[in-house]
């Protein structure tokens, strides 16, 4: 399970007794939830770790597509607040390794300004 969500299982359990202290238990009128919490974590975990087509995972957890957004955006928030804490800052890592980040925009030089102090960048017109 690690390679689908980075968390092992005993990790997913207690990430699950930890949202359930701090998610209120669902009305109990109305209809059954199809995924229960430990699925639900699961399921979010892997759309935030791989980014899973919707459908897919429907499928895969024997939920409808609309189920699987609404889950998704249910724990998304609850998660960010349980593991904020274990997020590193750029002040805790070794500043001599190098590091591969994906999907982060880092600040570099503008090349706008490079075309504007050259005389372009202009409208034309």
């Amino acid at each position: 399970m690690y390679h689908t969500t980075g968390f092992s299982s005993d990790e997913i359990t207690t990430l699950c007794a930890l949202v359930a202290e701090t998610v209120p238990a669902p009305l109990t009128r109305g209809r059954r939830q199809k995924l229960g919490l430990f699925k639900s974590i699961v399921v979010t975990l892997r759309y935030l770790r791989r980014n899973h087509v919707q459908q897919e995972l429907g499928e895969l957890f024997g939920a409808s597509q609309s189920t699987i957004p609404r889950t998704i955006s249910r724990f998304i928030p609850v998660l960010a607040k349980l593991l904020h804490g274990g997020v590193p800052t750029a002040d805790d890592l070794d500043p001599t390794v190098q590091f591969i980040i994906d999907g982060t925009l880092l600040p570099c030089w503008s090349w706008w300004l490079f075309a504007v102090g050259r005389g372009g960048g202009r409208r034309a017109g």
